[in-house]
Order: C-alpha cells, then structure tokens, then sequence
C-alpha cells in the first residue's frame, strides 16, 4: 500500500491507498475505512489485507487517519465533529479524483461515515457501521444530565485519563487481552483536546437524523456490523430497524481487532450484497 497525503481544510490529512486497477481491468467502486477514536489508519492492516484476498487484488482500499490522529495534523481550531472529519473525506475523494466509494467506519468513524453520506449522498455507495455510537439525543435527558455531563466535566480535569480510561474498559468488555493491551495504550497516547473534542461531537450528533436523510436519497445503502454488547434503546439499528446488521460473537467494541476473520467476512458480505 502506499502513503499518500492530502491537503485538508485544516491541515494534512495522510491516508494508504493499496491504489486503482490498471487501465485494462474493470475497477469495482474503491472502500474506504475510517477509524475511531484514540486509534489510527493501522486498525485497518488485517482487514484490508483480508478484504483483498476475499474480493481480489483488484479491489481499491483506502484508510484514513483522521485529524489529530496518525500522521495527520490536528485542526487549529479544536473542531473534531463528525461534520468537520466528513468535510476531509470529502476533500481526500476531490484530490484522488474518486467519484464514488464505499464507506466503512467504526465507533465515532461510523458517525463520521454517516456524515460524509448526508452532505454527498450521490458519492457514497455504501455505509458500513462498526459497531457505531448510538444517537444520544435519544437519551432520556435525565439519564444524559447524570451520565454523560458529568464524564465531559471529568474529561476537562485533572484526572480525565481515569475517567477516559473507565470509559474505554467498559467498552473492551468481551475482547481479548491483546485487544485491550492495545486499546488502552492507544487511549495513553491521544492527547486529552481530541478526546473531549470526539466525545462532545459524538454526543450531540444527530446519526438517525443522518440515517433518514440518507436513505431518502435512492442510491445508498447502510449495513452494520456489530458486537453483542450494542443492543441499547438509543443503537441505530433499534431506532431504524430497516439497518442490517450483522452481530460478530465474543468481541468488544472492537470488533475488527478481537475477531478479524469474522468481521472481515462480514464487511464483504454487506459490500457485495445487491452488487
């Protein structure tokens, strides 16, 4: 694969691109997978190769490092929503002259997907959710006033690596040991300004609002592929059932580290079903 980097909005954006299929092959309609927080592009290196080997070395596949993370520069401006992030994917497909891809995202990636599909529904193909956030507006405002203020007001503290890191071993409930080594060491190296920044983004995106205006627009399809543990009232695929999904047995949040061949197969299944 290659490393290629892009001149985003608020700075560069770097990515890997396995690349476009010689002139005399037909080029099937390129994937591109973004991460999610504390992590980067690497999450992606088993399931891409994977994915290739199940679709052809003919498939493109591109990953992403988004803002502040990886190699690619943080925004001055501190602005880590999911409509900000989709606003690079949307730059990164204009500088590669791609017209159209397939979208997979995991965890506040999967919000970040959704976004790019509301603002350029007629580039995306396809959305595949991994194991994505719920919509937290759908939180009663009770349980959001006792829950979720008081985690950003311990993010801004002293001590907010405990109360990330609480935060993340719930989610790793059900991995593997490696999965978590992993996962919370990558949480110690992502500076608190990107933590907050996600957090409060993914807390006040509007994804079912996202999913509807989506599925309006003939032409793209949304999928998720899920862990066990994401079967609260505020999942997406419980307020829109009209979501397939796809439950990977025994893994935490994530999925695609706990139980790659699984998950790959089902990311390959939802890529190609109706194709």
């Amino acid at each position: 694969m290659q490393i290629t980097t892009v001149a985003g909005p608020a700075g560069r954006l770097n990515l890997t691109d396995t690349g476009a299929a010689s002139s005399a092959e037909a080029e099937p309609i390129p994937v591109l997978f973004v991460h999610g927080m504390a992590y980067h592009l690497g999450v992606w290196d088993e399931t891409i190769a994977l994915l290739r080997a199940n679709l052809g070395q003919n498939q493109r596949i591109l990953a992403i490092d988004l803002r502040g993370h990886g190699a690619s520069d943080p925004p001055a401006d501190g602005d880590y929503t999911p409509d900000s992030c989709a606003t690079d994917i949307i730059t990164i497909l204009d500088a590669l002259n791609i017209p159209q891809v397939a979208l997979v995202g995991h965890s506040f990636g999967a919000l970040v997907v959704l976004a790019t599909a509301d603002c350029a529904p007629t580039r995306i193909s396809r959305v595949i959710l991994a194991d994505p956030p719920g919509d937290f507006n759908y939180l009663p405002p009770s349980v959001y006033e006792e829950q979720m203020v008081p985690f950003l007001a311990a993010l801004a503290g002293d001590d907010y690596r405990a109360a990330a890191e609480e935060k993340f071993s719930q989610a790793l409930e059900g991995g593997t040991t490696a999965t978590r080594e992993t996962t919370i060491a990558r949480l110690a190296a992502t500076p608190r300004d990107r933590l907050i920044g996600m957090y409060k983004g993914m807390f006040a995106y509007d994804a079912v609002g996202a999913i509807d205006r989506i599925l309006a627009t003939p032409g793209t399809q949304i999928s998720a592929v899920l862990a066990p543990a994401n079967s609260w009232p505020f999942s997406l695929h419980i307020l829109r059932p009209q979501i397939a999904t796809t439950v990977i047995p025994e893994t935490s949040h994530w999925l695609q580290l706990d139980a790659p061949v699984p998950f790959a197969e089902a990311v390959t299944n939802q890529l190609t079903v109706d194709s």
